[in-house]
């Protein structure tokens, strides 16, 4: 149901492969972005199937292929601006585990936003990172990174699909899930994210600086946001009740 196929005069470099889709919060496609963008990455290959929308993102003028693997050095990034359907997951997990064994990679990384209830959210800055491994091999580079383990819960979509077919063949994989915020796209999870990263990938060398500098202007960008919304919904409702009321006795 899908192929990969590489871009015309791309190389595979056997490394780490990274996914990251939309997902709570966006931190995936905010978290892959960032890395693309810092690494100045290239389009490697595009996941082409017969189920991927009929679209192209734009961005300066270049249209892109919605589902595409960009690359730089011996690091990959399978990501996309739509979300995968959960009936897709599977066959596009399986895809990806088969080109990668065929490509030699030595680690496969997934992206994930693990949703928090949001007034805790609000109470604790702290924001957790947690890992899964599909193997104990994957589980070991997690503990030493000093990834705190995810210990029950449920991962659906492509992360879950890849991490329960790597556990079934005794493939390495790893999944790392940051606490984020599901009503806006929370650019702090993500830049936890990336850090996290950087610790599974130690020649990843980032500006993480830079990165937690962007999200805290979009987090008061949304805050600001939020508290028009909450103000102009206020003088609405006062209105209507206003206009209630002379409807009423008037």
């Amino acid at each position: 149901m899908f192929e990969i196929q590489l871009a015309v005069g791309a190389k595979v470099i056997s490394g780490t492969l990274v996914t990251a889709f939309p997902s709570v919060g966006m931190v995936g496609s905010i978290a892959g972005s960032f890395v693309a963008e810092s690494l100045k990455m290239e389009r490697t290959a595009y996941v082409l199937s017969d189920d991927v929308p009929p679209a192209a993102l734009v961005q300066d003028g270049i249209p892109s292929y919605p589902l595409r693997i960009l690359g730089h050095k011996d690091m990959f990034i399978m990501t996309s601006e739509f979300q995968i359907p959960l009936t897709l997951s599977t066959s596009l997990a399986k895809t990806l585990l088969e080109w990668a064994a065929k490509n030699g990679f030595k680690q496969i990384v997934c992206l994930e936003g693990l949703m928090v209830n949001q007034e805790g959210a609000e109470a604790d800055k702290e924001i957790r990172v947690f890992g899964v491994g599909s193997t104990s091999a994957a589980r070991d580079t997690l503990t030493k990174a000093g990834i705190e383990q995810f210990k029950v819960g449920m991962i659906t979509g492509v992360s879950g699909a890849l991490l329960s077919e790597a556990e079934r063949t005794g493939r390495d994989a790893v999944c790392l899930l940051v606490e984020a915020n599901a009503m806006y796209p929370d650019a702090r999870g993500a830049a936890k994210l990336v850090e996290s990263l950087t610790k599974l990938v130690p020649s990843l060398q980032l500006d993480l600086k830079e990165l937690y500098k962007e999200a805290e202007m979009i987090e008061e960008n949304v805050k600001a946001t939020v508290e028009r919304t909450k103000e102009m919904l206020s003088a609405r409702q006062g209105q209507a009740e206003r206009l209630g009321k002379s409807y009423m006795y008037g």
